[in-house]
């Protein structure tokens, strides 16, 4: 074989053996380890780890917990962190409060408040985990929150259960499991139900919505259309609120018509369920951040990479670390650089640089 010159388009206007010592060098850079101890002393720690020890009751119990009120303002801020996508902060506090409330409840003679508490506080962090992409540990808290919401015998406590346990389980791929969780729940809190009655109303609705998310996940579409139909006539009863942290109202309603037409793989829908949603009056940051991820999805399931770009950026903008740090998000971004390899969306590249998806 005839020797290649140097700058033909074989070698390129670097030199072979420059090309090759140049690679080593760049290798190099990065630090190959010269023992096993130097990549195992520097392993990544997972911010999930301490939420998933107290869960695995591998964390010492506290022996002077706070008082029970202190605990339910300690859980209120937590599930404000949830709804304004406060993710990296909530790591940090949930952990502890868990233990304090176990700690609580397995000495005060005051067990029932500690328990109503124990359902948010387990709702909490189940969320938590389940936008992190560990169901399997998002369903050991949905049940603690399941076991707390039983011993209070509050309808309203086991609806609001119901409704994460039925995310947890259908998240894991049981999602028959999870519709059957969510009917069973509204079935108990049904005869609750009235205008006069405003909690019971949103944690019956949400846990209807739920419901139905289990049922598109699950490719059931009439049930899906079923439930959706049962919590829109459960938000004609309530006017747009936040009660029992379930931002229900008919604009969520309109909003989880999006999510569901996206899941069952009706784009084109889900754009247009997506005119009715005021987003505006959406008051959770959480919700809104979803919506336009959900816009974006559908977008992108359309061929129209630029305008999804600009539907997460939305997102972004409302909460960024919905974006920046959640698993799902970050794959629809990888997607999209994929459909504009020729780079024609710059704001795309920089996006992804704030999410660490690689370009």
């Amino acid at each position: 074989m005839a020797a290649v010159p140097d700058g033909t388009a074989y070698g390129g206007p670097v030199k072979r053996r420059d090309f090759v010592m140049r690679s080593l060098a760049a290798a190099s850079a990065v630090g190959i380890p010269a023992s096993p101890e130097e990549l195992l002393d520097h392993a990544t720690v997972d911010p999930m780890d301490q939420l998933r020890n107290v869960l695995t009751g591998t964390v010492a119990c506290v022996t002077d917990p706070s008082t029970p009120k202190a605990l339910a303002l300690a859980v209120a801020s937590a599930k404000r962190q949830v709804q304004g996508c406060r993710y990296a902060q909530l790591a940090k506090s949930l952990p502890g409060l868990l233990v304090e409330l176990e700690a609580r409840r397995a000495s005060a003679d005051d067990q029932h408040q500690v328990d109503r508490v124990a359902v948010d506080a387990y709702h909490a962090a189940a969320s938590l985990l389940l936008k992190n992409g560990d169901a399997a540990s998002a369903w050991v808290a949905a049940e603690r929150a399941m076991a707390a919401a039983r011993r209070t015998e509050v309808p309203e406590a086991i609806a609001a259960a119901s409704r994460i346990l039925t995310h947890a389980v259908a998240a894991v791929g049981h999602r028959r499991q999870g519709i059957g969780v969510a009917v069973r729940g509204a079935d108990q809190i049904s005869g609750s139900v009235a205008r006069s009655s405003p909690d019971t109303v949103a944690v019956f609705g949400a846990l209807l919505l739920r419901g139905a998310w289990a049922a598109s996940a699950a490719n059931d579409r009439d049930t899906a259309a079923a439930l959706l139909k049962d919590a829109g006539r459960a938000a004609e009863l309530l006017k747009e609120s936040n009660r029992h942290w379930t931002a229900f109202g008919s604009n969520n309603v309109s909003l989880h018509r999006v999510s569901i037409a996206v899941t069952l793989g009706d784009a084109g829908k889900a754009l247009a369920e997506a005119r009715n949603v005021n987003v505006a009056a959406l008051a959770v940051a959480e919700r809104r951040a979803v919506f336009w991820t959900d816009v974006a999805r559908a977008l992108h399931a359309c061929g129209r990479t630029e305008k999804a770009t600009a539907a997460l950026l939305a997102a972004e903008k409302e909460a960024p670390q919905e974006v920046r740090s959640r698993t799902v998000v970050r794959e629809l971004i990888g997607d999209l650089l994929m459909c504009d390899r020729g780079g024609r969306v710059p704001v795309l590249r920089s996006l992804a640089s704030r999410a660490q998806v690689a370009v």
